[in-house]
């Protein structure tokens, strides 16, 4: 992680006080859905290089100054871009190559909107371990060049050379897995928080699920490996709901 340091940041746990919410799960257009999350006190946001208007291909350099310059507006900055390619892809001889392109171009925006850290998924240590590695390392550099920080959230964490891993605490639940232990034992550069209902449903935090959020936080304030952290809404029932929800709980347990 000391040669990552530089892309994630200099802020340690403890700095962390407001996670970015996941934007391309909330309904409604995107500039609308920006001036909401700005009303609720939001101040960065995660983007997804895979939802209409974030596109790599979307924006030019002039798109790129004027999706800052709308953040800006919005008192926003962009705290990571999500890379949802789907993992099996980047081994996959019809669809290698893109998905490692893909991947580059989303690298260079991240580049573009202040060398933030981007988020995806690898194939799991079971498939062709060689393969992986070797895409790994590809990626990998093509970030380095940049000064972006790559975060692999593949369960279960497996070692990626120059490439950071990611905690998802939906994910650590739905495996039966604590994530506060994990926090500090396995040092994830990232953490994306959602909780799993009693159904095993994703939602939001602090609610009726499973996650203790004050033990959680704690930990947090502990570690010094996590740079990044996100309000997943991703697949949550009711995201904007939950959303507000889920801030008030993570406030309630910062200030406990």
């Amino acid at each position: 992680m000391d040669s990552l340091r530089g892309s994630f940041g200099e802020h340690d746990g403890s700095a962390i006080t407001s996670p970015a919410p996941t934007v391309a799960a909330l309904p409604g257009p995107w500039r609308s859905t920006l001036a909401r999350l700005t009303a609720m006190g939001v101040r960065s946001v995660q983007l997804s290089a895979t939802q209409a208007g974030f596109r790599p291909r979307e924006l030019d350099r002039s798109g790129r100054r004027d999706l800052l310059t709308t953040l800006r507006r919005a008192e926003l900055s962009v705290a990571g871009l999500d890379a949802w390619i789907p993992a099996d892809h980047f081994i996959d001889a019809t669809h290698s190559d893109r998905a490692v392109d893909a991947l580059r171009s989303i690298v260079e925006l991240a580049a573009d909107l202040g060398r933030v850290p981007v988020s995806m998924t690898l194939p799991s240590p079971t498939d062709d371990d060689d393969a992986v590695a070797e895409i790994a390392a590809t990626i990998a550099a093509h970030a380095e060049r940049h000064g972006v920080g790559v975060i692999d959230h593949m369960w279960p964490k497996a070692a990626r050379g120059g490439i950071a891993w990611g905690l998802e605490t939906a994910a650590a639940l739905s495996h039966d897995s604590d994530p506060t232990a994990m926090l500090l034992r396995d040092a994830p550069a990232s953490v994306r928080l959602a909780d799993l209902d009693q159904t095993g449903m994703r939602g939001p935090i602090g609610t009726s699920g499973r996650l203790d959020v004050l033990a959680f936080r704690v930990s947090l304030s502990m570690s010094t490996s996590v740079k990044h952290i996100v309000m997943d809404t991703r697949q949550w029932i009711q995201p904007w709901e939950g959303l507000d929800a889920s801030i008030r709980a993570w406030s309630a347990a910062t200030m406990s």
